[in-house]
């Protein structure tokens, strides 16, 4: 019997090991203040992670340029991208989540330079910066005189329009006044009010992925569970810019 004793513990080891080693969901996404602000940071990673805890699920969130995200997502080497605005090209690909946030897109420009902005019209023969891989870069598409300069982060777009590299930029309003709060003059810029574009803000999950379907009735519940017990404001007052104001998604 004693000889069988390190069979037997071996085989208990075995038997009891996938329960406690229960693999961990990673998303991927660009550095994109407040929402992913470094690995598992950010209010869009806080969501997330809360939803996915109320069915024993463990998220982890890894930054990296989002066009990378997108092809890792592709590729099948991550589960999801935790921040990801619907499009129809998407959705051939993507299974969404129910919406967590939503995000309003506005023009910002330079303070000491002046642009008169009416819409998308409007900035005609001019200079845009955009994040690279953004959905809302086909918002231009339209307009085939704008210019569009792309750069990996927002951040790198206020640079360039600090520096008077472009005219103006386009991006969300609360990312651009988070951004510009905590790394940039305030009076530099001029973030014009009129809301260019408004956009839900989902999870997605590639459609080949084995758990796909299960994953995103999960992540549906638990964000349910904490909006209804108070957890998810709870987060939201982490980020006072934006829970004094954002449209969240319970008054949608």
């Amino acid at each position: 019997m004693r000889k069988l004793m390190p069979v037997i513990l071996l085989y208990c080891l075995m038997v009891t090991l996938p329960l406690v080693a229960k693999p961990m969901l990673l998303g991927s996404h660009s550095v994109w203040p407040p929402y992913v602000q470094n690995d598992d940071s950010g209010l869009s990673y806080d969501i997330v992670a809360a939803a996915f805890a109320r069915s024993g699920e463990t998220f982890a969130l890894q930054t990296a340029p989002f066009s990378r995200a997108m092809r890792l997502a592709h590729n099948g080497n991550i589960d999801m991208i935790p921040a990801l605005w619907f499009t129809q090209a998407r959705a051939e690909h993507f299974l969404f989540s129910q919406p967590y946030l939503h995000n309003e897109l506005i023009f910002i420009s330079q303070a000491t330079q002046p642009v008169s902005f009416s819409g998308l019209a409007s900035l005609a023969g001019k200079n845009v910066c955009m994040i690279r891989g953004f959905a809302y870069q086909n918002l231009l598409s339209g307009h085939p005189t704008v210019n569009v300069i792309t750069q990996l982060h927002l951040s790198e777009c206020l640079r360039q329009l600090a520096r008077g590299r472009v005219d103006g930029m386009i991006a969300d309003r609360f990312a651009a006044a988070y951004t510009i709060t905590h790394h940039f003059q305030e009076e530099t810029f001029t973030l014009h009010p009129q809301v260019v574009a408004s956009w839900p803000l989902h999870i997605g999950i590639i459609k080949t992925h084995p758990r796909a379907q299960q994953l995103i009735q999960l992540f549906n519940q638990g964000l349910a569970e904490i909006i209804e017990d108070g957890t998810y404001n709870h987060l939201l007052s982490h980020y006072p810019m934006i829970s004094s104001d954002l449209r969240a998604i319970q008054s949608q």
